[in-house]
């Protein structure tokens, strides 16, 4: 039983140290600046630090995060929208 405990300490430990260093490769893509930490995308209008973001495609990896918000409802590929 003990081994179980020291596999899921060591697993708990990869996954918090794998999260600091995705966090701060997401820090440093966007250019050290802190505004990224309260970034929102709502509705396809992308919030950089309070500010809204004109052009939100020249944002790496938030414009796919904008795009995401452009959801239909109810609309299946077999049917004709018009």
């Amino acid at each position: 039983m003990k081994e179980i405990w020291k596999t899921s300490r060591r697993v708990a430990c990869v996954l918090a140290g794998l999260g600091i260093v995705l966090s701060l490769a997401g820090f440093a893509l966007s250019g050290f600046d802190p505004r990224v930490f309260s970034a929102t995308v709502d509705r396809g209008t992308v919030s950089f630090g309070g500010t809204v973001v004109e052009n939100p495609e020249n944002l790496p990896f938030i414009s796919t995060l904008a795009e995401m918000g452009s959801v239909e409802y109810g609309v299946s590929s077999d049917e004709e929208v018009s």
